[in-house]
């Protein structure tokens, strides 16, 4: 069945999970970091498809869409309880439900944003409608942005020295930090967000930050990203990465806990995630 063969009524959102019972054998909760990187790309798939009025949709077209081989697909909706129709495909509402469930979208995530430059708002864009993640508080460093907000009905500017003080307050409780200030601050924000009790920390900035907190860091650096594609494109496209191993280095912000634990115990990473005890 090709794509978009099957519309649904403009306007429809995407069923929530609540609606979708797992079934007898639960959710698997140890499953691949790689794989968790996947099933957030997957999720935006659909999404997209839900967009366009797509209702069913092969495991070769979501796929292709994601940019993996099908049979890397089929392996990782299995860790979702997700079985497809044999020559028809997949129910879109139903994965998107299935995968939000295990990926923990399926409620919002209060985020607190140190850093409201052009990286910061970049990030701020990309939380809308859908995402699961709601920035309840904003901090920067320029006196020009304090008192400010960045969109109609937003959370208005802080100074970083605010980060502890603020957090305290918001509710519900802030569960994810992301530190997207310029280098000199970094260290300073993250350390308010541990004082916090802020306990996953997004860190965008070049910065290595650890702690002796029990903290999870997720290390993405742009300019470290960059160089690595540099270097594959001068291997040649003859010894280019297999596509499904490209999207590894994605951010997993919203994993549970369970999966990081599952990670670390395979002693794999997806970019540079440090966990500091």
């Amino acid at each position: 069945m090709s794509v978009g063969a099957d519309r649904q009524k403009p306007g429809d959102a995407d069923p929530p999970a609540s609606a979708l019972p797992p079934p007898a054998a639960a959710v698997a909760t140890d499953i691949p970091a790689p794989t968790v990187a996947r099933l957030a790309t997957y999720l935006h798939v659909l999404r997209s498809f839900s967009q366009r009025g797509v209702l069913v949709a092969s495991s070769g077209e979501l796929a292709t869409a994601a940019g993996v081989n099908p049979a890397i697909l089929r392996k990782d909706l299995s860790y979702v309880a997700a079985n497809g129709v044999r020559g028809v495909g997949y129910d879109v509402g139903r994965l998107t439900a299935r995968i939000s469930m295990t990926l923990h979208t399926d409620s919002i995530h209060t985020v607190a944003l140190a850093g409201a430059g052009q990286l910061g708002r970049a990030l701020l864009a990309h939380t809308g409608f859908g995402r699961g993640f709601r920035v309840a508080a904003m901090f920067d460093a320029d006196p020009a942005l304090v008192g400010t907000s960045l969109e109609v009905g937003g959370p208005r500017i802080a100074p970083l020295a605010e980060i502890a003080a603020v957090c305290a307050e918001v509710e519900p409780a802030v569960e994810i930090g992301v530190v997207a200030t310029a280098d000199e601050d970094a260290r300073d924000a993250f350390d308010a967000f541990v004082e916090a009790g802020v306990r996953q920390v997004l860190n965008v900035t070049p910065v290595a930050l650890t702690t002796e907190a029990d903290v999870v860091v997720r290390q993405v650096d742009l300019a470290l990203e960059l160089q690595v594609l540099t270097f594959q494109a001068s291997r040649g496209s003859s010894q280019a990465p297999r596509n499904d191993l490209k999207i590894s280095s994605r951010s997993a912000v919203g994993v549970p806990r369970e999966v990081k634990a599952a990670d670390r115990r395979r002693g794999k990473a997806m970019g540079e995630e440090t966990v500091t005890a």
